[in-house]
């Protein structure tokens, strides 16, 4: 008789980490501008600003820079102050939150019903739900009758294409992703998503270490992934990024196993607000494998490239 694993879940343990140095030299970015700081000759005040920006102004001219291995120094009125800005959100696909998906634009998704969101939430649309599937991050901004507006979708490499088969809506929030009813006939899959705000010009990355594998309390161990993909009637487990570009680990790329050490799985080069990315974990089951509850705790971590 197949097997069937009962109330597999994983607990998705935040860690910020971030790292300040005691100086900087920016202000105020978007895409295509920065100011550093503004200077005047003459005249001028401690501080300018409207409801879209805020200046740092100086009075007469910055004199000079000087530092060591233990300080710097902005001579002259009111050196260039930088005030670092990161957020960053850790959020686990809600499984009891599932309605079907119907239609799909650049910003919008369609469900059958929309009663339990709220703008504000963040959802995860994906197509064929299961081995295969593609996915989709957004934010929603607006809800009109079963029409859900996101700001933007972000996903791996294109937009799910919803034909109202196996096609679903997920909130993203909490802290744990249950992968009920594993069975060695289909793959369960759940979604880690986060948002990062970060304004370090140089960006950062994201990273992910377990606990330990992922095991029962009598040390049976669902086996890592090691050929790339986690497929139905193989005992395996492991996950994939939606950031196509990593240079840090194999999670762009295939499906792969969770270590104890820390892997990359997403990155930015440079400052941006709204960076998304997200984590579909795999698991399947074969013929062998001893039934129980499976667990372990993901660890996600920032690292501002400083």
């Amino acid at each position: 008789m197949p097997t069937f694993l009962r109330n597999l879940f994983f607990g998705i343990l935040l860690i910020l980490v971030v790292f300040f140095p005691f100086f900087g030299e920016a202000a105020m970015t978007s895409s295509n501008y920065e100011i550093q700081w503004d200077s005047v000759g003459v005249g001028g005040e401690s501080t300018a600003s409207s409801a879209t920006y805020k200046v740092r102004d100086s009075l007469e001219f910055i004199q000079g820079v000087g530092n060591s291995s233990s300080y710097r120094v902005d001579d002259g009125f009111r050196g260039g102050l930088y005030d670092p800005l990161v957020h960053f959100n850790v959020m686990a696909q809600n499984t009891g939150s599932q309605v079907a998906a119907t239609a799909i634009t650049s910003t919008t998704v369609t469900v059958t019903t929309a009663a339990a969101y709220a703008v504000g939430d963040f959802i995860i649309v994906i197509q064929d739900e299961g081995l295969g599937q593609v996915e989709a991050m957004g934010k929603i901004t607006s809800i009109g009758g079963s029409t859900i507006t996101v700001d933007f979708f972000q996903f791996a490499t294109s937009l799910p294409v919803i034909d109202g088969a196996d096609d679903v809506v997920y909130e993203l929030s909490g802290s744990t992703i249950p992968l009920t009813s594993l069975s060695p006939t289909t793959v369960t899959t759940g979604v880690l998503g986060w948002e990062v705000d970060a304004d370090i010009p140089t960006g950062y990355s994201v990273y992910v270490l377990e606990d330990q594998d992922l095991q029962t309390a009598g040390a049976d161990v669902l086996n890592d992934v090691s050929d790339g993909a986690v497929t139905a009637t193989e005992e395996e487990y492991g996950g994939k990024s939606s950031d196509t570009s990593l240079t840090g680990s194999t999670f762009d790329t295939v499906d792969t196993a969770f270590t104890s050490s820390f892997q990359q799985v997403a990155s930015r080069t440079r400052a941006t607000l709204k960076a998304r990315d997200f984590l579909t974990l795999k698991a399947a089951a074969s013929s062998t494998t001893a039934d129980g509850d499976y667990s372990h705790t993901l660890t996600v971590v920032f690292v501002g490239n400083y």
